[in-house]
């Protein structure tokens, strides 16, 4: 209310580009051991899965994902793409990766995303499953799911509930901010 009265505070893309990027860096530093830990200590696997270095630049990158696919739902049309520009070209630099490749690999992990979780559109469920088949953990499962190759739904459960942690609310950001050019 009171900031329909004053009129919401102002931030450029870029700047809405450097906070999801350094979200993103702070998530995987925070929550990405959670996940290794619920996953490692899940009574539903009949072995318990190994998570190596260097794993956790692919939960950076599914995070990252994730956040940039369910951002245009929420933003205008032409200042989304600028935005994904933004966050892509700064999640590059940071981690010395040309935002060219990386932009190939973000959209072909988005309609990976996609694809595993139609027909449903929720992204926090699409970056769960996701996660269950890019750290290729269905041999961990018994064999009823493992021969589906369908995650257990008790852990997709508790993934679920860690990784909507992961995704930025963006109809609260944006109700508080006006993002400019």
């Amino acid at each position: 209310m009171i900031s329909t009265l004053f009129g919401r505070k102002r931030i450029t893309e870029e700047k809405l580009a450097n906070a999801v990027v350094g979200r993103v860096f702070d998530l995987t530093e925070n929550a990405y051991p959670l996940v290794v830990e619920e996953l490692q200590d899940a009574p539903e696997f009949t072995v318990r899965p190994v998570f190596g270095p260097g794993d956790d630049e692919l939960f950076a990158l599914i995070i990252l994902a994730g956040n940039l696919l369910d951002a245009p739902k929420h933003m205008p049309a032409g200042q989304d793409r600028r935005f994904v520009a933004h966050a892509i070209s700064k999640y590059g630099a940071a981690m010395d990766i040309p935002a060219s490749e990386l932009e190939t690999e973000v959209i072909a992990l988005e309609r990976f995303m996609e694809r595993v979780n139609h027909p449903s559109k929720n992204t926090v469920y699409a970056m769960s499953k996701t996660i269950f088949h890019k750290y290729d953990l269905f041999r961990f499962q018994d064999t009823y799911f493992r021969s589906m190759k369908a995650p257990n739904p008790i852990v997709l459960s508790r993934l679920n509930k860690l990784m909507a942690f992961c995704l930025w609310d963006w109809s609260e950001v944006l109700d508080g901010w006006k993002v400019t050019q």
